[in-house]
């Protein structure tokens, strides 16, 4: 089925930048709860006049919407987009043109411009004489782990599709690669306690901030020591300190919040198990996303490949990624996926942006992924 065989180019990026630059338009972070509904409203507007199924959802006052071809809990295909976005300036919420070839603003890459191409992609696909099985999950939670969207979408409503593409960018090396890894996350609590005393005389107490300052280089030394058995190490970002009550009394308690990334279980074991061992802190897991690790053999990866090196005219690589996403919700779930979106850049910083003239080659290869599915059964071997 070629769907946008007489479609020139520029046409179709032009629509899909116009739809990013509105989507854009709508402050979707967490504390803006409403502009997340109204955003989610003009999501499901765009599809009004489209031969499609729309069923929108909540869970613990956490929106999200599924759009479908074919009004199943299976399809082959799910498209997988989320329209909430990290804060920012306010100026960054107002979409601009930088370049002619380039669309800045919070979300364009991260991910409101790969949303925007599934959006045009599935409304087109429905208006084709035989739609395939395909639908688009909309999520408003994956900044903040995707618990009430995805994951409730998966495991309690009953979504099970085939496959999933979530529209995430993926260019690292090479030019809409499809990222079939990506590394899990553990958010780990270290805490230290003391005993208090007054700051004129500290030998009196035990300082809670002193024993945690004193365990870094265990604690570097732990991941580190991890790290060298693995050919994608493990890393450790020390996210968040803080410990006392008042600035002239030894501190009682005091945390360092580390985000670790992992490659498989064992090295998120490994992990656990060095700080563990450290003296004089307790170690407590208070956050877990798993990693990602689709076949690289898998019949609908194999398909998109295929379609992407059609399209694009050259050879497309299957990549890893430390970042995680909404990815592993399906990875629990059983469903194989990948990330593969547009061409962006900047996710999350002051300059973040969208290439426009990818946006024709990531709807064309979509479009033809998802009509030539179903593939050959898929391994679900996550």
């Amino acid at each position: 089925m070629v769907v946008y065989g007489d479609v020139a180019g520029a046409s179709l990026g032009e629509r899909v930048a116009e739809t990013t630059a509105d989507l854009v338009t709508y402050r979707t972070t967490e504390d803006r709860p409403g502009e997340i509904e109204a955003c989610l409203s003009a999501v499901a507007d765009f599809f009004a006049d489209a031969d499609v199924t729309v069923e929108r959802y909540s869970h613990d006052d956490t929106p999200s919407l599924v759009v479908s071809l074919d009004g199943s809990l299976t399809p082959d295909v799910v498209f997988h987009g989320h329209l909430d976005v990290v804060p920012g300036a306010d100026r960054l919420f107002t979409p601009r043109y930088v370049t002619e070839g380039e669309l800045s603003g919070r979300g364009t890459a991260d991910m409101k411009g790969g949303l925007a191409a599934m959006m045009h992609v599935v409304r087109d696909l429905s208006r084709t004489p035989d739609p395939p099985s395909l639908a688009l999950m909309v999520v408003t939670d994956e900044e903040r782990g995707g618990y009430d969207g995805a994951r409730y979408l998966l495991e309690e409503v009953g979504y099970d599709p085939a496959f999933c593409i979530t529209g995430e960018p993926n260019n690292l090396a090479g030019y809409m690669d499809i990222v079939h890894r990506q590394k899990g996350v553990i958010r780990i609590d270290l805490r230290a306690t003391g005993d208090p005393a007054h700051a004129a005389t500290p030998e009196q107490g035990e300082s809670a901030i002193e024993t945690l300052m004193a365990a870094y280089p265990a604690v570097d030394a732990a991941v580190d020591g991890v790290a060298r058995d693995y050919d994608w190490e493990p890393t450790v970002n020390y996210g968040r300190i803080e410990g006392g009550t008042a600035v002239n009394q030894v501190a009682d308690a005091a945390r360092l919040q580390l985000d670790v990334r992992y490659p498989d279980a064992e090295a998120r074991d490994s992990v656990l198990g060095a700080l563990r061992d450290i003296s004089d802190l307790s170690v407590e897991s208070v956050g877990h996303g798993a990693p990602v690790d689709t076949a690289p053999d898998d019949p609908y990866v194999r398909g998109l490949q295929r379609h992407a090196e059609r399209v694009l005219g050259r050879e497309v690589d299957l990549v890893r990624k430390p970042h995680t996403s909404d990815l592993r919700h399906f990875a629990t779930h059983g469903v194989p996926g990948v990330a593969f979106g547009p061409e962006g850049y900047g996710s999350h910083e002051s300059y973040e942006y969208l290439v426009l003239d990818s946006l024709p080659d990531y709807c064309r290869t979509l479009a033809a992924f998802a009509a030539d599915a179903p593939y050959s059964s898929s391994s679900r071997s996550q």
